[in-house]
This record gives C-alpha cells, structure tokens and sequence, in this order.
C-alpha cells in the first residue's frame, strides 16, 4: 500500500506558500516537478565527481563513466529494453522524434502514416520528411472522443507503407491509443512504428519488447527527471541501420590521416547518436527518476491517477457550462482532463483566474496539437485548458480544483 501523503513530501515545490496558501500543481502533462531523490542524484554528480565520461581516465572521470553507463542501463530495464544501447539520450522526446524522421531508411514512394491527434512533435518532423524526399503522407483522424477506429489503420496501412508515427497517449484527451493492434497490423505489411511515449511513459508501466514497436520517444521531464533530457528507444538493427545526423566527438573510434585525406570510423549506436559533450547529470538524473517511479509501482500510479481523474470527470461531466474532450471512460485515459468552460471568452482566462485566485496551476492553449483543436472546431487562440494530475496529487488537490471552476462559473454567468 503506497502511503500518498509520503510521496507528496518528496516534493520540495508543494512547500511553497503563494499569499500564504499552499499551491495546486496541475501542470504536470507539461512539466512534472522533482523528488528530491532526483535532485540529491544530480547534485551528487556535480558536487563529487564532475567530470567528463568516457574521456579522462582520473578518478572523476571514471566515476563520471560508470554513473553515466549505470544510467542507461537502469533506463534500459525501465521501458525493458533488450539492451541498454538501444537507448540513445537526446534533449527531449522532440529530438527523439526528429532523430528518427530524418535517419530511418524509407524506400522511394514510400507512404508515411500519422494522425490528427499527434502532438507537433510526432507529426511535424515526418511531415517535413515526407516533403524532401517526395513520400506520402497520410492522416489517421482521431474520433472526436480521443479514440480511433481500428478498421482505419487496416484501411489507411498498405503494402506501400514504410512508417507510421502515433502518439501512444494523448496530451489533449489524455486517451490511450491501440499500440500493440496497429504494431501488428503495420508489422505484417512491412512498416515501421514510432510512438510518441511522452505522455505515456510517466504513467504506465512500459515494455518495449512486449508492444513490439520499433522506436520510442520519451520526455523525461514528463517523469519526475530533469529538464534537457530524453530517451529514444530503437531496436538496434534499426539504429545500426540509420544514417548520423550529428558528427564529431566522442561518435567515433578512430579518425585516420592518410595522403591528405581524414578518413574517420564511427562508432555503432547509441554513440553514433551521441556527438559531443553529453548532460551527465540529465542522464543521471534520468535513471533516478526512473527508479523513483519504480520504487512507488507503476501499477499504483496507474490506480492512485484513475481515482483522481474519475472524480474530475464525474464533476465536470455534470456543469453545463463545461465542455471536455476525451472519453469520459477514466480507464481509457490518462489523469489529465482538457476543456472549455462556455461562459469564459478563451482558455487563458480559465487558466488566469484559477492561477490568481486559488493558487491552482493548470495549462492553457493549443498544447502544441493544432490540427486536433481544428478538427474539433476549436480556436487555437482561444485554446482549451489541460488540468493533469501525478503522483503528489490527492483528492484535496480535486476538490480544490472542482471548486475553483465552480467558483469561476458563478463569476463569469
């Protein structure tokens, strides 16, 4: 039995008094805060052994080297990855998204497959691929409840194929997408899947080997880690497979000088993805956050996150002046909820009054989702307003937040 209330202490954040009132942070689905466990493990590193991995052999360097090894390989076992150089660390789940986009090997005339739901990041990149190498590209519409239809995939995947990117949780409607269905489907005719695990991996227990998917883009801030930090997951013929996109240290294992001509080896993945000086303390502070998860049970997050979202959509389910976008079916979802309220002019203004009357932190705008908002006859101007919940969230903190909105009717009616 997990005891909440300890978990909540390892927040150093929800110390905080704004006008002498503790906070509500609901903005986790952008960024969630930091145990202490992680901070103490990113301090350690600059406060102990600052160095450089992989380079110098003095005692630093070498603690620096096996810290920053350790960390992937705790990384590894968290999303159960064959091996930990199947993990390739990036800046974000963008870059991770990106990476791949531009290095995958696709063959001429290729169709590329994404949907209305992605998040920029998991369509803008192979978008732009699809336009320099002249493939097609082809949109999967979401159901106006976050879902999809799975006869679409089998419609919309073909022979010709070559990859489909697909958000595997949605930051709008928080609604969990069919991976494992369409990996079998897109497996069976010869393409590839990417899926944005972003939103994903901070809630749900992850096994790369069991969905079968060929790559995985992860945020680790999204996870209790640091900021600056992300994770690809590839199998590794794949990545073996992929051209560089980066060049220079520490991607190479020798660079020859023969006749006038520098002839370099390069090094096989994940440090072939991996030039230059690399964010230690991010990946560090990465396999703490990781283990940090672990350690409460992904499982327990899963339920402790279903309770609290259940009474958020029961509630808002029952204003009329609320609108929400996802299923209202908390088991199909994440613990975010996405709405609108009729009486107040944009979602910036919802976020405003809570933020300045009740010390409530939510999200508002687009969240980077723009053809989702269009397709639902939303104004990204105007925008929706994201309420998500974590670990240190309880049932005060959704009470609080019902309240508020209720408060914020009243005012605006």
């Amino acid at each position: 039995m997990v005891d909440w209330e300890l978990v909540r202490q390892d927040f150093p954040a929800l110390n905080r008094r704004i006008n002498g009132r503790p906070i509500v942070y609901l903005d986790s689905a952008c960024m969630a805060m930091k145990p202490k466990q992680v901070i103490d493990a990113m301090n350690e590193y600059y406060e102990q052994y600052p160095a450089c991995a992989g380079r110098s052999v003095h005692r630093f360097g070498e603690e620096a080297s096996n810290a920053y090894a350790g960390a992937r390989k705790r990384f590894a076992r968290f999303i159960n990855a064959a091996q930990p150089e199947e993990c390739v660390w990036t800046r974000n789940a963008t870059e991770s998204l990106n990476i791949v986009a531009s290095s995958v090997k696709l063959d001429k005339g290729s169709k590329i497959i994404t949907t209305s739901l992605e998040h920029h990041s998991g369509s803008l990149p192979f978008v732009e691929r699809a336009r320099r190498d002249g493939l097609k590209l082809h949109v999967v519409e979401a159901r106006p409840d976050g879902t999809f239809d799975i006869e679409d995939w089998k419609e919309a995947i073909d022979s010709n194929t070559g990859l489909v990117s697909l958000v595997h949780c949605s930051n709008v409607t928080g609604t969990i997408a069919p991976l494992e269905a369409i990996v079998e489907i897109a497996h069976d005719r010869g393409a590839i899947v990417v899926a944005d695990d972003a939103q994903y991996a901070p809630h749900h227990p992850m096994d790369v080997q069991d969905s079968g998917v060929d790559f995985s883009a992860i945020s680790v801030h999204k996870m209790c880690g640091p900021t600056g930090m992300g994770v690809l997951y590839g199998r590794l013929e794949l990545l073996e497979s992929m051209q560089m996109c980066l060049y220079g240290g520490d991607t190479v294992s020798d660079v020859r000088y023969e006749d006038g001509v520098i002839l370099p080896e390069y090094l096989p993945p994940p440090e072939k993805f991996e030039a230059g000086l690399q964010n230690y303390a991010g990946a560090i502070g990465a396999a703490a956050a990781a283990d940090y998860l672990q350690s409460i049970g992904m499982h327990e997050i899963e339920k402790h996150e279903k309770s609290l979202i259940e009474r958020v959509l029961k509630r808002l389910l029952e204003m009329d002046e609320v609108r929400i976008f996802g299923t209202s079916d908390a088991s199909l979802r994440v613990g975010l909820v996405t709405f609108v309220v009729s009486t107040v002019p944009s979602a910036h203004d919802v976020a405003g009054f809570l933020n300045d009357e009740h010390n409530i932190m939510i999200r508002s705008g687009w969240h980077c989702a723009g053809p989702f908002h269009y397709q639902m006859g939303i104004d990204p101007k105007k925008g929706t307003a994201r309420a998500s919940f974590y670990v240190y969230n309880n049932m005060d903190d959704v009470d609080r937040f019902l309240e508020a909105i209720e408060s914020l009717i009243k005012a605006s009616s």
